[in-house]
């Protein structure tokens, strides 16, 4: 039987907690939906046995086989949580519900690899990056997602840039309605041009536009500009009474 291979102790923690973190997550729902709990957990002990390793500073498992005397024992102790803490403790998902992923905005400039690092880290949308980034700065973030800092900036700089998600008619009033991110730097209201010509904007979020067009538009090419950065997509809106 080929022996199974090491797995640094970090990922194992991260990994069982971004399990459990699911898991509370779907008990914080129930909680505030109003529905029972239909489990609790109090006390939950884990006995692991398997071999401690060192490599290049970096402590990992390696799972012991059935027949293996000489495997450590690692014991893990986990305890309950109450309702109230579940609530204080848990993230409101819906806060980020219209976020743009990682992989969403970084595409194939970020691996499967350091999107996983940065989910183990609790970073699972570019939101949520600012918000970290925001608040503890580059090399917590470095740290926590052990991301190397060239790849942690160009997630930084991509997070910022504004994107545009759908067009869509605004109520039948000939005004259109731009979903995105980004879409308002600092408040201020972006230059919008539709095939080259200029369009007002009406009212203006991070979230979403609501512009007019000089002329109506049912297909273009929409340029953007917010926070000195550009934007330009093609759209075709489907047939006034028809469902995109």
């Amino acid at each position: 039987m080929t022996p199974a291979a090491p797995i640094p102790l970090q990922n194992f923690v991260k990994s069982l907690m971004s399990q459990l973190d699911q898991v509370q997550e779907t008990m914080r729902l129930k909680a505030t939906a109003g529905y029972p709990l239909t489990f609790a957990v109090k006390d939950l002990s884990l006995d692991l046995r398997a071999h401690l390793e060192v490599h290049d500073n970096v402590v990992s498992l390696r799972p012991a086989g059935p027949d293996d005397a000489e495997a450590s024992v690692v014991h893990l102790a986990l305890t309950g949580i109450t309702r109230p803490a579940i609530v204080e403790n848990t993230r409101d998902t819906a806060l980020d519900k219209d976020a743009p992923s990682i992989k969403e905005v970084l595409g194939d400039d970020i691996t499967d690899e350091e999107e996983t690092q940065l989910a183990w880290a609790g970073i699972r949308n570019v939101e949520q990056l600012r918000d970290l980034h925001r608040e503890s700065g580059e090399q917590a973030i470095e740290r926590v997602a052990a991301l190397p800092i060239d790849r942690l900036r160009l997630a930084l700089s991509r997070a910022s840039q504004p994107m545009v998600r759908g067009v869509e008619r605004h109520n039948g009033d000939g005004l259109l309605r731009i979903r995105g991110f980004n879409l308002a730097a600092d408040g201020t209201d972006p230059d919008v041009r539709i095939d080259g010509a200029p369009a007002a904007v009406m009212a203006a979020s991070d979230r979403e536009l609501i512009v007019k067009p000089a002329e109506p538009r049912s297909a273009g090419t929409l340029e953007l500009r917010a926070g000195g950065q550009d934007v330009a997509t093609a759209f075709a809106l489907p047939e006034e009474g028809v469902e995109p």
